[in-house]
């Protein structure tokens, strides 16, 4: 059986709708992290909050592979199983952070972590509005869209190499403190990477479903 559409796919939901709602729920474990970073008194529920939806995108991803196992492998089937994989991705990188916070129990969030949180959070919004258009996404908007991402992923990877080279020259914080914010504004550094990756593969599902 082939199928070169996210519609249908045998008797599973479709995988756009497994996509919008694997978004909402990475736009609400953003979210979490937000509140987490804004109350570190109540980190513990914050961070609880945070497995849990990351849990529920476990499930998701889970869902949408299997959506694809009776299909005919295929360049499209290929494309669309990298994309659920970015987007478990992200949701990943959320509960990551949030996990980091829980070990490394800071007394308080670097600025930068702020900011490059407000990227992922614009990032996720982006790629949930594009995909909320399939199947009627006009290939110049996605275009659009994955030049927006770039650029979201482009400057929070100028944040993250300037607070580094902050670090560097200031000499304020201690070695561990240094290490471990080192790590935590990688992983989300690396949580942009990934949206912005998705951003291509959906383009470039789209591209494929319009030569099909």
């Amino acid at each position: 059986m082939t199928n070169n559409n996210l519609e249908h796919h045998l008797n599973s939901r479709p995988l756009d709708t497994i996509f919008k709602e694997h978004l909402d729920n990475s736009l609400d474990c953003a979210q979490a992290l937000g509140l987490l970073f804004s109350n570190l008194d109540e980190r513990g529920l914050h961070i609880a909050q945070a497995k849990i939806l990351e849990e529920k995108g476990d499930k998701l991803t889970e869902e949408a592979f299997r959506a694809l196992e009776h299909l005919t492998y295929s360049e499209y089937i290929r494309i669309t199983e990298e994309l659920i994989k970015r987007l478990d991705d992200i949701v990943d990188g959320l509960n990551n952070t949030a996990r980091l916070i829980d070990i490394c129990h800071p007394k308080q969030i670097e600025d930068a972590a702020h900011v490059m949180l407000k990227v992922i959070l614009s990032m996720i919004d982006r790629l949930r509005i594009e995909i909320g258009e399939y199947p009627n996404n006009e290939l110049a908007n996605v275009r659009a869209c994955s030049k927006e991402l770039k650029h979201h992923e482009s400057s929070a990877d100028g944040i993250y190499h300037d607070w580094r080279k902050k670090q560097r020259s200031l000499l304020v914080m201690s070695l561990i403190d240094e290490s471990n914010w080192t790590e935590i504004l990688g992983v989300l550094e690396e949580t942009t990477d990934a949206a912005y990756h998705a951003a291509l593969l959906f383009e470039r599902i789209i591209r494929y479903r319009q030569r099909a």
